[in-house]
């Protein structure tokens, strides 16, 4: 027996199992219907309050204390002023944390002022570092960063160090790469 007399059977047979032609847009489609719309009617809610937060702790084992919760609408005591939150700083000779350093930095050396960029992932050397834009090729080699004492050291491939820099106060770290060029790193 041949398959081709029997395709056009086979074919309608299979078409009757999705539930009609026009379902597979072989036929008329009854169109008065309209078509339900994936979308949900808007839904009231409570308008969204807005609060500072306290600065996180600069020791990452302690635990912040959480101001007491109060109604934005009542009154404020009598004299009192709100107090701005501070941004974190590491004072010159001060204890340095390893939360201290992480994010955004700057980094300049000789004529680069490129951007350093320090994480918590563990890599060889200490912990992950990145630098972009970076002119000279002992910046652009920076991978890693490790914190001894009170002392960074910035190291490349393979946890080579390429500077050690100590906390100048106020954000920023100067020292020396390995080649004794002045290196800092401030925000």
């Amino acid at each position: 027996m041949r398959l081709g007399r029997f395709a056009p059977l086979l074919l309608a047979t299979a078409l009757a199992g999705c539930g009609s032609f026009g379902a597979v847009g072989l036929g008329p489609m009854d169109r008065s219907q309209p078509a339900e719309s994936d979308t949900l009617p808007p839904v009231a809610s409570a308008p969204i309050e807005k609060s500072t937060l306290p600065p996180p702790p600069a020791d990452p084992n302690a635990v912040a204390a959480l101001p007491p919760t109060t109604d934005p609408t009542a009154p404020a005591a009598p004299g009192a002023t709100p107090a701005a939150p501070a941004a974190p700083s590491v004072a010159s000779g001060a204890e340095i944390g390893r939360t201290d350093l992480l994010g955004g930095w700057t980094l300049s050396s000789g004529s680069d002022n490129c951007q350093l960029f320090m994480t918590l992932t563990s890599w060889t050397g200490g912990y992950r570092a990145s630098t972009r834009g970076c002119q000279s090729p002992a910046l652009k080699s920076i991978s890693a960063w490790s914190l001894s004492g009170t002392q960074v050291v910035l190291a490349g491939q393979g946890g080579t160090p390429v500077a050690h820099l100590s906390s100048g106060g106020n954000n920023r770290f100067n020292g020396q790469t390995v080649s004794s060029q002045p290196i800092s790193f401030y925000r």
